[in-house]
C-alpha cells in the first residue's frame, strides 16, 4: 500500500505556480465563472472524504473517483459530474490545483492555494483536513453570524413597510379629519407623509441609484486598479477591515507550521500566501514578504513587513533567533507559529463579534427609530 501522503505520480512532479488570473474570477461567480455550484456542507463533506481516501493511500485521481462514485450514489449528479472531471483531468497529467481552475464556482482561490500548499509538502491529506476545518468554521460562522443579525433586520424591514403603510394609507385620512377640524397637521406626521410620497412617487429615481451603483462597482471590479481601489475602502471600513486581514493572515499561519515541518522553504510559501490573499491590497503587502525573504531576511522580518500583527511576529521572532536548529527543521519555529496562529485566531473571533455587535446595534437602533416615528406620528396625528 501507498504511503498515507502519496499522491499521483505525476501530481508531485508539478512545480508551484502562481494563482492564475482565470481563477480569480471564483471570487465574483455572478460576474463569471464556470462549473456547478456545491453546497457548504457537501464542499465540507468532499474535503473529509478526500482527506480519507489519502490516508488510506489512494493517489488523487482515484480519490477523486471514488469520491465522486460516493456523490453519485447520493443522486448528486452535479457534483460527481465535476469530481469525475476533475479526476479526468488529473489522470491526464494535470496537478489537483490546475484542475480545479475549470470549477471556479466549487472552488475558490483559498481552495486551490490550501491543494498547492498540499503538492508542495507532499501531504494532501493534512490540506484536506485543514480545508474541512476551514470550512466547517465558515459555516458555523456564517450561521452564527445570521442568528444575530436576522432579528434586527426583520425589525427594521418591518418597520419600514409598517412607516410607509401609516404615511401613504392612515396619515392623508387623519389629515383630512384634521382640515375639516381646522386644526394643521404637526410637523412630524407631516413629514412622514410628505417622504413617503415622495419615494412611492419618485421609486423609480431610488431603483437607478442602486442599478448605477452595481455598475459603477461593477467596472470598478472589473480592472486591476478599480479592484485595488474597492479593496482599499474594503480595509477601511471600521472593524470590518480589520476583520479581513485578520481572516487572510489566520488561514495563512495555519498553513504555515505544517509547511515548514514538511520542509518547504519560506520563499515557497508566497503563491500560497497569494492565493489566500483575496484582497488585491493584501496580496501586494505579500511582495513585501517575498522582497524580504529573497534580500536574504529572516521569516519574522517578512511577516512583519507582510503586515502580520506585531503580537504575532513575536513568537516567530523568539524561535528563529534562539532555538537552535536540529536537522533542517526548526521545531521551536514550527511551535512558535503554532502559537501564533492561536492568537490571531482568538483575534479574529473577537473582531468578528465586535463586528456582529456592531451592525447588530445599528440595526437595533434603526428599527427602534423607524418604529417609534410610527407610533409618534399616529398620536400626535390624533392630538
Amino acid at each position: 500500500m501507498a504511503s498515507p501522503v502519496s499522491m499521483n505520480s505525476k501530481d508531485s512532479s508539478v512545480p508551484i505556480s502562481k494563482p492564475s488570473a482565470s481563477f480569480s474570477a471564483s471570487r465574483f461567480p455572478l460576474f463569471g465563472g464556470g462549473g456547478v455550484s456545491i453546497d457548504p456542507r457537501d464542499r465540507e463533506r468532499f474535503f473529509f472524504f478526500m482527506a480519507m481516501m489519502m490516508k488510506t493511500g489512494q493517489t488523487t485521481s482515484d480519490a477523486l473517483r471514488a469520491v465522486a462514485r460516493a456523490f453519485r450514489a447520493e443522486k448528486n449528479e452535479g457534483v460527481a459530474n465535476a469530481i469525475a472531471g476533475l479526476s479526468q483531468k488529473v489522470a491526464q497529467g494535470k496537478s489537483l490545483s490546475q484542475a480545479m481552475q475549470t470549477e471556479r464556482r466549487m472552488f475558490t482561490d483559498l481552495h486551490r492555494a490550501a491543494v498547492l500548499a498540499g503538492e508542495a509538502s507532499n501531504n494532501m491529506q493534512k490540506s484536506f483536513d485543514i480545508l474541512r476545518i476551514l470550512e466547517d468554521k465558515a459555516i458555523n460562522s456564517k450561521r452564527a453570524g445570521l442568528a444575530e443579525l436576522l432579528t434586527p433586520l426583520l425589525m427594521l424591514v418591518l418597520s419600514l413597510v409598517s412607516v410607509f403603510n401609516t404615511g401613504l394609507n392612515t396619515l392623508p385620512v387623519m389629515a383630512k379629519l384634521r382640515e375639516a377640524q381646522g386644526k394643521p397637521m404637526g410637523l412630524i406626521p407631516g413629514g412622514i407623509m410628505s417622504t413617503t410620497q415622495f419615494c412611492a412617487d419618485y421609486w423609480y429615481v431610488f431603483v437607478g441609484f442602486v442599478l448605477i451603483a452595481g455598475v459603477v462597482i461593477w467596472s470598478l471590479n472589473s480592472n486591476p486598479a478599480g479592484r485595488t481601489t474597492l479593496h482599499s475602502l474594503q480595509l477601511k471600513i471600521p472593524v470590518y477591515g480589520r476583520y479581513l486581514i485578520y481572516q487572510t493572515y489566520t488561514q495563512m499561519l495555519l498553513y504555515f507550521p505544517y509547511l515548514i515541518a514538511s520542509g518547504v522553504k519560506p520563499k515557497q510559501l508566497i503563491p500560497i500566501m497569494e492565493g489566500l490573499a483575496t484582497n488585491s491590497v493584501i496580496r501586494r503587502r505579500i511582495d513585501q514578504f517575498n522582497h524580504v525573504i529573497t534580500t536574504g531576511g529572516t521569516l519574522a522580518e517578512a511577516m512583519n513587513r507582510a503586515g502580520f500583527p506585531e503580537l504575532i511576529v513575536t513568537p516567530v521572532s523568539v524561535a528563529e533567533n534562539y532555538a537552535p536548529t536540529e536537522g533542517h527543521v526548526n521545531d521551536v519555529l514550527i511551535e512558535g507559529m503554532t502559537h501564533a496562529h492561536t492568537l490571531l485566531e482568538r483575534m479574529l473571533a473577537d473582531t468578528q463579534k465586535r463586528f456582529i455587535s456592531m451592525a447588530s446595534g445599528i440595526l437595533w437602533v434603526l428599527g427602534g427609530a423607524v418604529m417609534m416615528l410610527d407610533m409618534l406620528s399616529i398620536v400626535l396625528s390624533q392630538a
